[in-house]
Parts: C-alpha cells; sequence; structure tokens
C-alpha cells in the first residue's frame, strides 16, 4: 500500500508521519530525510544536492522525483507513506507516471486540515532542540520541563521563520503550490481530508481509519 500524507506548514503531518513510522505500520519518504542523507553518502547527486542548496535555491523537482522513485523501487514489499511529497503538481503528475512504470500506483492522498488562525498559533509557538532535531509545540505537544528537551535536556530554540509574517508568506506559497494537489487527487478519486484539530491520539486514530480502510 501507498499512501500520501499532506498539508500546510504547521498542521502536523510530520509528527503523524513519524507516528506513523514509529509503530511500524509505514516506511516513510521524507523529502527532507532523503536529501540530507543523499548529501551525506558524497553521491554525485549528493554533490549537486549540495550545491543548491549552499546557493539557497529550491532543489529541482526532477531531483526530488529520483529520489522517491529510487525510495519506492527499494520498497516495494512495504507500506510507503510520503511525507509532504509530492508538494506541487509537476511532482505528482509525475509521481503518477513513475509509479505507473513500475505497474504501481498511489491508494490514498490525505490531506490534514486546520484553519489559517489556529495554523499561526501552532506555529508560533513551535520549538525544536538544536541537539537531536525534536520539534514541540506548546500548543500540542510541550515539554515535560518548560524549554527543555525531553530526550536530551537541551534548552529549546525558536526557528528564525516562526514569525508571523514569514508565516503567512510559507501559507501563501502553500495555497499556490500544494493545495492544487487536492482537485488533483479527486480527480484520481483517492483524496482524502481530515481535520486536524485535536491532540495528537485523536488527529493519528482519524488518519489510522482511513489508512486501515485501504489497508484491509
Amino acid at each position: 500500500m501507498m499512501a500520501l500524507l499532506f498539508g500546510p506548514p504547521g498542521v502536523g503531518k510530520g509528527t503523524q508521519a513519524d507516528l506513523l513510522a514509529k509503530n511500524g505500520r509505514f516506511t516513510k519518504f521524507s523529502t527532507g530525510d532523503m536529501l540530507r542523507e543523499e548529501v551525506a553518502s558524497k553521491s554525485s547527486l549528493g554533490y549537486q544536492i549540495t550545491d543548491f542548496l549552499d546557493r539557497g535555491v529550491l532543489v529541482p523537482d526532477n531531483i526530488i522525483s529520483t529520489l522517491a522513485q529510487q525510495f519506492i523501487e527499494n520498497h516495494t514489499k512495504e507500506n510507503i507513506l510520503l511525507d509532504g511529497f509530492p508538494r506541487n503538481l509537476n511532482q505528482a503528475q509525475t509521481l503518477t507516471d513513475d509509479l505507473k512504470a513500475m505497474m504501481l500506483s498511489l491508494d490514498v492522498a490525505i490531506e490534514m486540515h486546520l484553519d489559517e488562525i489556529e495554523l499561526i498559533k501552532r506555529l508560533m509557538n513551535r520549538r525544536y532542540c538544536p541537539k537531536c532535531n525534536k520539534i514541540y509545540n506548546y500548543v500540542t505537544n510541550p515539554p515535560r520541563k518548560d524549554q527543555l528537551c525531553d530526550i536530551c535536556g537541551t534548552a529549546l530554540v525558536k526557528r528564525s521563520d516562526d514569525d508571523e509574517s514569514v508565516i503567512r508568506r510559507r501559507l501563501d506559497v502553500y495555497d499556490k503550490e500544494t493545495r492544487p494537489l487536492v482537485d488533483y487527487y479527486v480527480s484520481h478519486s483517492i483524496y482524502r481530508r481530515v481535520d486536524a484539530t485535536g491532540s495528537q491520539e485523536t488527529v493519528y486514530r482519524k488518519i489510522s481509519s482511513i489508512l486501515d480502510a485501504h489497508i484491509n
């Protein structure tokens, strides 16, 4: 089975994808994780990626799609969860074509939804550990000790782009680039929408019920 989880910044898709992977239900493909691994491998593709990152520009769609294709080819016997990929129509169309060539298909595309006010509130209350990269949120997932990481005790910090003006620009980019995936996957009859309000456990149950229906 193959599923896509997508949604705007701050909706909690990374957290939910991690939970699904941690519970052994899915093998997760995350663009960020794959980019970091490719760079660390020092492959020719990794050096190309490094060049883009060093120049502060987006890694081109064709490279992202190549990483996804390679990942899927290496995990065809597992349940795969695509975390935030594809992020635009070009990537989505390429994915459809690549899967067709492999005699595979995407089973369900789940959009996590929150209204803009709640998204901004969550992002402005987000903190992360600079040592182990664990993400916390004072609205939905606070640390046990204020301002300290539960895992390593390091002082938590706020991302420089988690300020309201930057957040609104990021949400505008999402509306322009990623939200068109809704119509695309509706047209393929695989789109589902989940209300992402509530606790992590509540949202996890909502997503799991959709995935269970497709797995069964």
